[in-house]
């Protein structure tokens, strides 16, 4: 059958156009926020029209008043997010081995730590973080989030990895592999898409995170971008084109990172059935 003589697919223009729809929604608030971003503080009444002249003036504003917070929002997500994927997995991978009642207690213990609010820990968290010495501190905040990452990372791998045939496992060890050396030879490696993909959702969640930044941080010493984002929207007089600017540096490397990895992502959430 020639490919002339397969029958057309009627649907297509529909699902294009609906595509195209649900794009533009998505992209109006970005698109928004750009034009504010280059608007004068005479401008910015009129929303919908173009500035006049671009006024990057309102990034350079902005980068001053949240460039140290940006650093600082890049120095907790990198390694929080890679040490909350870590000891997940390591978690993850005994609870995958286990079969039976015993291994779905301890499965569901563990998931018992994503139905805690964070507002009822709240205050013993931060009393806790001050008697550690770890209050208003990086690494601080790498233990918060790695604590409240392990019951996701942990959930989602778990899965992921009883995906892998038993056997594998089996051949391993009788060529001689240890369960560790499976774990970091043969598994994580196999497992590459799930844990980009689970690597860049701990990523975004790390990120956007306002709640414990503002509990546990104080100054600029480790002080995230969403602080500093909530603070300049706290003021009495708020300067819309340097907010909107900050806003768009804010999200840059969350963006970035879902498009240099957008593959790997898909793959993860299939349950790496593509890989």
């Amino acid at each position: 059958m020639s490919a002339s003589s397969l029958p057309a697919d009627r649907d297509a223009p529909i699902r294009f156009a609906a595509a195209v729809l649900l794009s533009a929604v998505f992209l109006a608030p970005l698109g928004m926020a750009l034009l504010t971003s280059l608007k004068s503080p005479a401008e910015i009444v009129q929303i919908l029209s173009l500035p006049h002249r671009p006024d990057w003036g309102n990034y350079a504003v902005a980068w001053n008043q949240i460039g140290r917070s940006f650093i600082n929002s890049i120095a907790i997500t990198l390694p929080g997010a890679l040490l909350s994927v870590l000891v997940g997995a390591i978690g993850a991978f005994p609870l995958s081995q286990l079969r039976g009642r015993t291994g779905m207690i301890i499965y569901f213990f563990l998931l018992t730590g994503m139905l805690v609010p964070y507002q009822i820990v709240q205050v013993p968290l931060f009393d806790l973080m001050r008697h550690l010495g770890l209050y208003n501190t990086i690494p601080g905040m790498w233990l918060v989030h790695t604590a409240y990452g392990v019951p996701i990372c942990t959930f989602f791998l778990r899965n992921f990895f009883a995906s892998v045939p038993k056997s594998i496992f089996e051949a391993a060890m009788l060529d001689g592999c240890g369960p560790a050396g499976y774990f970091f030879r043969i598994l994580l490696p196999a497992s590459k898409s799930g844990l980009a993909a689970l690597a860049i959702i701990q990523s975004r969640s790390i990120w956007n995170d306002l709640l414990f930044a503002m509990t546990l941080t104080s100054t600029d010493r480790a002080r995230p971008v969403t602080v500093q984002l909530n603070a300049l929207t706290s003021g009495l007089e708020v300067q819309y084109g340097p907010l909107m600017a900050s806003t768009l540096i804010s999200i840059v490397p969350v963006v970035v990172a879902y498009l240099v990895f957008q593959k790997a992502f898909v793959r993860g959430m299939l349950g790496g059935s593509s890989k």
